[in-house]
C-alpha cells in the first residue's frame, strides 16, 4: 500500500547516494514534478520536487527509509499543542507528546502532520494508531465547567486568555518532564506568546532542555503528534457530551442549548455564548 512522507534537503541527498552506490534502477518519470522513480529489488518510491516521496510500504523500502532518515541527538523530543481552543463548545485540550529519535521515524512514517489539515475520521483513524504505538504523553484536559472555572479565576487577576493557554501548556510539560529519565531533550511548542510561555517555563533545568517557541510549529513531529491527539480527544470529549446531553454540538448554536445545560458544554466568554 502506497504511503507518503516529506524529506529534507539532507535526507533527499542521501537517497540519492543510496540509490546509486546500492545500483538501484530508475524508471522514467511520469511528469515534470517529480525528480526520480526507482523500482528494483522490491524498493518502489517517487521523489517529487516539492520533498514528497511516495513509497510502497514494504520491508525492502522501510529499509531504504531507515537508512536515509535523520534523527536529532536527543533522549527524548517533546511537543505541546492544544485543540478547543477556537470551539464555543467542548473541552480546552493540550498535549504533551515525548518522543524517542526511532518513535518520531515510525510517526513520519504514519503520515502524522497538523491536524488541522486532516478530516475528523481522519483524525479519529491517526489518533488510534499513535495511541497502539503506546507513547508517553500527558493531556490537559479542561472540561467547559472546570475551563469556565479557571477563565474566570484568570479574568479576576487581570490576566488574558493567552496567560490560562501558557499555563496549560508549561503544565502539561513539566508534568511530563518530571515523569521521564534523561540527560538532554528537546522541547518544541508552536509559538502563541513566547513571554508568557517562557514565564510559565521557569523552574525547568536549562542546561539539559532545548526549548523552542517556532511559529508553525506543527512541522515538527512531536507537536504534529501532539496536534492530533489533542483534536482526537476532544473529539471523543464532543461526542461524549453529546451523548450526554442528547444534542449534537457541532450543528447546534448556543441559543438552542438549554441555559441550564449551556455552562456543560460551552466556554461561556465566548460573544455567541
Amino acid at each position: 500500500m502506497p504511503a507518503s512522507i516529506t524529506l529534507s534537503g539532507e535526507e533527499i541527498r542521501k537517497l540519492r547516494k543510496y540509490v546509486g552506490e546500492h545500483s538501484l534502477k530508475e524508471v522514467p518519470v511520469k511528469s515534470e514534478h517529480e525528480l526520480f522513480r526507482v523500482k528494483d529489488k522490491g524498493v518502489e518510491l517517487i521523489l517529487y520536487r516539492s520533498g514528497k516521496l511516495v513509497y510502497e510500504d514494504n520491508k525492502e523500502t522501510i529499509r531504504v527509509l531507515d537508512e536515509i532518515m535523520e534523527t536529532e541527538d536527543y533522549d527524548f523530543l517533546l511537543g505541546t499543542d492544544e485543540a478547543g481552543k477556537g470551539e464555543w463548545y467542548g473541552p480546552l485540550v493540550v498535549e504533551c507528546v515525548a518522543l524517542k529519535p526511532s518513535e518520531v521515524s515510525a510517526l513520519r512514517k504514519l503520515g502524522v502532520r497538523d491536524s488541522k489539515k486532516l478530516t475528523k475520521n481522519k483524525i479519529l483513524e491517526l489518533g488510534e494508531k499513535i495511541k497502539e504505538l503506546g507513547l508517553t504523553t500527558k493531556p490537559l484536559i479542561l472540561m467547559p465547567e472546570t475551563y469556565n472555572q479557571i477563565y474566570e479565576r484568570f479574568k479576576a487577576e487581570g490576566k488574558t486568555l493567552n496567560d490560562l493557554m501558557a499555563w496549560a501548556h508549561a503544565r502539561a510539560i513539566k508534568d511530563l518532564l518530571s515523569a521521564l529519565e534523561y540527560d538532554r531533550a528537546k522541547v518544541v511548542i508552536d509559538r502563541f506568546d513566547a513571554k508568557r510561555t517562557e514565564f510559565r517555563l521557569g523552574g525547568l533545568n536549562q542546561d539539559k532542555l532545548d526549548i523552542i517557541q517556532k511559529t508553525g510549529g506543527e512541522s515538527e513531529i512531536p507537536v504534529a503528534a501532539a496536534s492530533v491527539l489533542a483534536k482526537y480527544i476532544f473529539e471523543r470529549e464532543v461526542d461524549s457530551l453529546n451523548r450526554r446531553f442528547g444534542i449534537d454540538l457541532r450543528k447546534m448554536e448556543p441559543k438552542e442549548i438549554p441555559r441550564e445545560v449551556l455552562p456543560k458544554v460551552a466556554k461561556l466568554h465566548f460573544k455567541n455564548v
